[in-house]
């Protein structure tokens, strides 16, 4: 009992202390490792930072509030309750946060109003306890070192809301270029104007007026906001041409440059928007005061009378003005001479490695079972990522070159080409009739049935193409993002169809199952052979059944031609997919480490196609023939009652053209 009372003494003695210096500690935390989000970091790293965001204000307010709390207390006969009360700005500069993760949701963001009142209530009882509690007796010296760390810990509290303001989506629409009106009378022949201006700089292959420097900020993309044609024109002329190592860089920095603006700091001391000129001079003028006024609060501390404190508080306040010179000396010295790239990992995911891992670990799956929380540890569970994106980039870069090429050539063309999800490639290699129905499904079963499949003719036939690695890369990763992160395909898309397809996959293989089924190829080989031999209907009418019989299709054309098949059919579900995206979604991923499908939409982009906002505004003319308008006519003329221009409207009907003349056309805006 002794022991307990005399660790709570200690606690109630060193409180204050400890959550200083551990404030402290993980302000240097975030310092050195907040920007290694940008990294393909372990799950448990990533964690990590998390909590030490989350943790940061915590630990300051709750010493903050200690501190509050002991200004009745009577002070300590060595005075050390003078210095105490000094460490109060330092925690508003803890507050405050650092350069290299302002934000770590997007969400956050939008918050900034809320982070604005709490800004001012906590300098409000920083303030309020400092005044309270400092003794009137104490060194003037000391008033002049919290003065003086008073002053940019204010600012810095403040800057924190601010930075999340510039940040938000509404600051970022506001800085873009303001809005022009369109001056095109004939949307159709302006872009039919583009399209052939686009087309035939493709064709000619004039590399050397590519330039990626000349790439417009994808910030416009982000905010869902759409390129007009000039701008898009001078993207693909800066993209297409360059090589791919210098293509996957620009997207790479692009992707990059975006995570800095939204879950960082660094937009607001290095920007070259000319409007955020006043805003780069405050930051900068922020953090010369947090970097000099302290060099003078440390000379201040060294000529006051500190001798008469208690070590423990004169190290701890030591600790705390050199740190905090430290700290803000590093923080923009990394900002400024580390650039970390964007990783080049592509997550991975297959139902055939999801059976055979719940296989090796039967015990666990089964008390998960029991528990309910099967589903939360299926959901989390991922394979190795496979470090292919500059790899498969290519694949895209030259999905669209042939697009361009090849397909492209109108208006008309150039829609098509955005929207075909696979059918190209089909038309091309002559199998459009036996396997477009897998096509013809909803998009997430389409994904679901050409995943297995692909899966099945590689445990089938073997690995002897070149190709199949690509072809398995970005099945598993859009099996991935089903799982994951479904929003991201297309609107509507159901992560429950994988539990579908799985619970199928075990009703199959349940009769006679083979406890040996520890890897994917042993899976798959059972598998077709209970499917082939299937009877009941409960089989046949399953996403199983299904991917086996497009097996079957995709097998009867050989190996090569195979693999050509499912590589194309991928490459466009991708492109199909990630322009359908919203840039909210692309930027909410980066702040969790950011996925692949970034890279192809911002391709997609660059590359001169169509983008979600346009995509939403596009129009179509629709042929009306005579009989057709006269009805609409008619039923107008129902609506708003007789009138007295009855005959007028007789006489244009009757000068109406014939049918033999050519139906005319009426422009109506549809969303796909």
């Amino acid at each position: 009992m002794g022991a307990l009372s005399g660790a709570v003494q200690w606690w109630d003695e060193s409180q204050l202390r400890v959550l200083v210096v551990a404030s402290l500690v993980v302000q240097y935390f975030l310092t050195f490792f907040g920007g290694g989000r940008k990294f393909s970091v372990p799950s448990w790293f990533r964690f990590a930072i998390w909590l030490s965001y989350l943790g940061s204000d915590a630990l300051a307010i709750y010493a903050l509030a200690t501190l509050f709390n002991r200004r009745e207390k009577q002070p300590s006969s060595n005075g050390s309750r003078d210095l105490e009360v000094l460490w109060a700005p330092f925690l508003l500069m803890h507050l405050g946060g650092q350069i290299f993760i302002s934000a770590y949701n997007i969400e956050d963001n939008e918050l900034w109003t809320r982070h604005i009142v709490t800004a001012l209530s906590q300098v409000a009882v920083a303030l309020y306890a400092f005044c309270k509690s400092w003794s009137l007796s104490a060194d003037n010296k000391l008033l002049a070192v919290a003065i003086l760390i008073f002053i940019p810990g204010i600012l810095k509290c403040f800057a924190k809301p601010l930075g999340l303001k510039y940040a938000s989506f509404h600051s970022l629409a506001d800085t873009l270029d303001v809005a022009e009106r369109t001056t095109a009378l004939n949307r159709e022949e302006e872009l039919q104007q583009y399209v052939q201006e686009a087309r035939t700089f493709v064709l000619a292959k004039d590399n050397e007026s590519s330039d990626p420097k000349k790439l417009y900020v994808p910030e416009m993309l982000f905010v869902d906001f759409a390129y007009n044609y000039s701008s898009r024109l001078t993207n693909l002329k800066s993209f297409c041409g360059l090589d791919d190592r210098k293509a996957y860089r620009s997207l790479r920095d692009g992707l990059s440059d975006i995570f800095d603006l939204l879950y960082t700091k660094k937009s607001m001391y290095v920007n070259d928007n000319p409007d955020c000129t006043g805003r780069d001079w405050g930051s900068n003028f922020t953090w010369c005061l947090s970097l000099l006024l302290p060099v003078a609060a440390i000379v201040l501390f060294h000529i006051s009378h500190k001798k008469v404190y208690r070590r423990d508080d004169v190290a701890v306040t030591i600790v705390l003005l050199y740190s905090t010179f430290v700290l803000e000396f590093f923080s923009l010295f990394i900002m400024g001479v580390f650039h970390s790239e964007w990783p080049d990992t592509v997550a991975q995911r297959s139902i055939l490695g999801q059976f055979a891992h719940n296989e090796r670990h039967g015990k666990l799956m089964r008390w998960a079972t029991r528990l309910r929380c099967k589903d939360l540890l299926d959901q989390h569970w991922s394979m190795e990522s496979c470090h292919s994106a500059r790899n498969i980039t290519k694949l895209v870069h030259i999905h669209v070159h042939e697009g361009w090429k090849d397909y492209i050539t109108d208006a008309e063309s150039y829609r098509e080409f955005n929207d075909v999800r696979g059918q190209w490639t089909l038309e091309r290699e002559g199998c459009h009739e036996g396997l477009n129905w897998s096509l013809e499904k909803p998009f997430d079963e389409s994904i679901l049935i050409w995943h297995i499949a692909t899966d099945f003719c590689f445990h089938h036939m073997g690995a002897s193409v070149a190709s199949i690695k690509p072809c398995r890369e970005m099945s598993n990763y859009m099996m991935r993002l089903l799982i994951a992160n479904p929003e991201m395909l297309v609107p509507g898309s159901r992560r429950s169809l994988f539990a579908t397809a799985y619970n199928e996959l075990e009703a199959i293989l349940k009769e006679g199952k083979d406890d040996t089924l520890m890897n994917e190829g042993k899976i798959a080989k059972q598998l077709i052979d209970k499917v082939k031999s299937a009877r009941d209907s409960s089989t046949k009418e399953s996403f199983i059944y299904d991917a086996w019989v497009l097996a079957e299709g995709l097998m009867d054309l050989g190996g090569e031609r195979m693999w050509k098949v499912i590589q194309g059919v991928w490459l466009e579900m991708m492109c199909f997919s990630a322009g359908r995206c919203r840039g909210f979604l692309h930027a909410k991923a980066l702040g969790t480490g950011g996925e692949y499908f970034s890279y192809v939409w911002l391709a997609l982009a660059h590359s001169g196609l169509e983008t979600f906002p346009e995509r939403l505004q596009r129009t179509k003319k629709l042929p009306f023939s005579v009989e057709k308008r006269k009805d609409l006519q008619t039923r107008g003329q129902d609506i708003a009652g007789p009138s007295a221009n009855s005959k007028g409207t007789e006489e244009e009907i009757t000068a109406a053209p014939s049918a033999s003349q050519g139906d005319r056309a009426m422009e109506i805006v549809i969303s796909p």
